[in-house]
């Protein structure tokens, strides 16, 4: 398995709760997001940031989104903004799909007892939307958008969850593709696995010091499957 993992001397955790990021993360939707971003920019005669810059706001609230992405955007314009981003996005979704193998892993995850969540910078409208549309609703024990909490890094989500759902902080695990993710697992108390397949490249998410990292899918899922009770480990 091609992940790197800095607890690979040390005995291996078992988690009895996996939190899960939604978009880039579960959802193959990084692109899309990243052209609706661009799009209301070229919508609104603003500079249009290139993928990368577009792709490092993913996971934050739509507000500090903006604030990083187009801070020429005055506040008059923001409402505009988020009106042309939906558009371009809604014209996208019917695209939008989970990677690979993700649904039979929640599936598994499930069916084994884990205690599986949500903490996205989605808004609770879109969050739903697309649990719905994939009817995973019922797999997902609580989930927290980022209009119900404090965005991400902060760990205000992270908290909600673990205590809605009376949660040990070192039996659970945070799953994103964000630095975003890393960090408000830390400040949570919570281990990370980072995965490289989304919205920040490898050698960002390595800067805030995941537990573990995962460059593939498969990578993924096969390190969340051995320290969860789906897999027994030798």
């Amino acid at each position: 398995m091609n992940t790197h993992d800095d607890t690979d001397l040390l005995p291996v955790a078992t988690y009895d709760a996996v939190i899960f990021d939604w978009d880039g993360t579960l959802m193959d939707s990084t692109a899309h997001i990243v052209g609706a971003l661009q799009g209301a920019c070229r919508d609104l005669g603003l500079r249009v940031p290139p993928a990368d810059e577009a792709g490092w706001v993913i996971g934050l609230s739509l507000q500090a989104a903006l604030y990083r992405l187009v801070p020429e955007l005055g506040a008059d314009r923001v409402d505009q903004f988020i009106a042309r981003y939906r558009v371009h996005h809604t014209r996208m979704l019917h695209q939008v799909q989970l990677f690979s193998g993700q649904d039979h892993l929640l599936h598994e995850l499930h069916t084994a007892g884990v205690v599986l969540g949500v903490a996205t910078g989605k808004s609770r409208v879109g969050l739903d939307a697309s649990l719905d549309q994939l009817g995973l609703q019922a797999l997902f024990q609580a989930t927290r958008t980022a209009d119900e909490a404090r965005g991400k890094p902060d760990p205000d989500m992270l908290l909600q969850l673990l205590d809605e759902l009376r949660l040990d902080p070192g039996r659970v695990l945070m799953v994103g593709d964000t630095t975003h993710d890393v960090l408000m697992a830390h400040a949570a108390g919570v281990d990370s696995l980072a995965v490289a397949y989304g919205a920040h490249r490898p050698e960002q998410l390595e800067t805030a010091r995941p537990t573990a990292l995962a460059f593939s899918v498969d990578d993924m899922q096969g390190w969340v499957r051995a320290r969860t009770c789906v897999v027994p480990r030798a």
